[in-house]
């Protein structure tokens, strides 16, 4: 062999030789990051369990002391009848008239003033009134909370309760001249 070709067999086995020390690096490199991962999981389990348990916690302590808002049951309004739905009705009644109309403007007026006729409206406004009830007399404010209702769940209920009283034939019973200039809240019959 040449002197050229011993260099040659001298720098192959050279790099060989780096090559077997970069793969033993990277095996070695790899174990580390698995078990750094494995640890990183570990980790944010227990910081997962500690934030549930600490949310229980002052969820308890909150029990404890000033319960805030408690959620009436919700209405079946498919089993009620006569004076118990009356009642329900007014309890409703008295929300759209003193939030719902006088607080949400454009969005209150677009659901029709027949809404205590259709149960949709009913299902609708009986969550709205006790969510809205829940979120703005609860003892701590949350933001988000509030957020979702103004921004999301506010105008879905409406544009589901718009729909509905819209397609019903409660308005057009009346005649263009009698509703021209009347409250579009009144009562409708």
């Amino acid at each position: 062999m040449s002197s050229d070709g011993a260099a040659l067999a001298a720098a192959l086995a050279d790099l060989q030789g780096q090559v077997g020390d970069l793969a033993g690096a990277r095996a070695r490199d790899a174990a580390r990051l698995r078990a750094m991962a494995s640890a990183l999981r570990r980790r944010a389990r227990q910081a997962d369990t500690a934030m549930a348990r600490k949310a229980i916690r002052q969820q308890r302590r909150r029990q404890r002391g000033n319960r805030g808002y408690q959620p009436i049951p919700a209405p079946r309004w498919w089993q009620l009848h006569g004076r118990e739905r009356d009642q329900a009705v007014a309890r409703l009644r008295a929300w759209v008239d003193t939030v719902f109309r006088p607080g949400y403007g454009h969005l209150a007026g677009q659901v029709g003033p027949c809404w205590e006729q259709h149960d949709l409206c009913l299902y609708q406004l009986a969550w709205l009134s006790e969510m809205h009830t829940a979120i703005f007399l609860a003892p701590g404010r949350v933001l988000s909370a509030e957020a979702d209702w103004h921004v999301r769940l506010l105008p879905a209920a409406v544009a589901l309760m718009a729909e509905e009283t819209g397609r019903c034939d409660h308005l057009h019973r009346a005649s263009s001249a009698e509703r021209r200039g009347a409250d579009p809240w009144a009562r409708a019959s």
